[in-house]
């Protein structure tokens, strides 16, 4: 049997690949809690950074990860939809519907993409901090970012509790201390473009 194909090591390598995903959010919220620092230091950080050797490797990581968490959510939902016979299949819980499920993992997907592209190519590096500035003056800006956060708070809150749950916390603490975790990391990126406004 081939390794990656078993169900439960796909599932666990899927998780791994959810945890880089988690470490990398906390570095990027992390490095932009600068922007309350100042012009100065924020973009002083940014330009050393794009320019350290971890830049590059830590692009190449989080697009294999994304990938392969991708590719093996919806393999393992199409191998479900054709499992042998229904009563065999894994239901989605009433509360949420598989339409809002995959709905919102769709949006959360265009997203990250989508701010990707634009971190890349569509904003002025030379001033990261001024550029943000303009950004989050635009209406439109909040829309998009309110929700990609919305729907990255309810992937991160499916998330979280499962690996919590995995490590041997009881229902009513895993899903106590997912919810406080992604409060924690959704106010704090909020806060950046509320003080764009202030």
């Amino acid at each position: 049997m081939n390794f990656f194909n078993h169900t439960t090591t796909r599932k666990k390598w899927m998780a791994i690949a959810g945890l880089i995903w988690l470490l990398y959010l906390i570095f990027h919220l992390l490095s932009l809690l600068n922007f309350h620092s100042g012009k100065g230091d924020f973009n002083e950080f940014y330009h050393w950074f794009s320019q350290t050797p971890f830049y590059g490797f830590m692009l190449l990581l989080l697009i294999a990860t994304l990938a392969f968490h991708v590719i093996t959510a919806v393999s393992r939902q199409l191998a479900n939809n054709t499992s042998a016979g229904i009563r065999y299949q894994k239901r989605y819980p009433k509360a949420i519907p598989r339409i809002l499920a995959w709905g919102g993992a769709a949006i959360l997907l265009s997203f990250i993409v989508f701010h990707f592209v634009q971190m890349t190519w569509l904003i002025d590096k030379v001033d990261l901090y001024q550029s943000i500035v303009s950004m989050f003056s635009n209406p439109i800006m909040w829309l998009i970012y309110g929700l990609g956060l919305t729907t990255l708070a309810a992937h991160l809150h499916h998330g979280l509790t499962n690996v919590l749950q995995t490590f041997g916390l009881s229902s009513k603490h895993h899903h106590a201390v997912a919810l406080g975790i992604v409060l924690v990391i959704v106010v704090s990126f909020i806060s950046i473009p509320v003080s764009v406004l202030l």
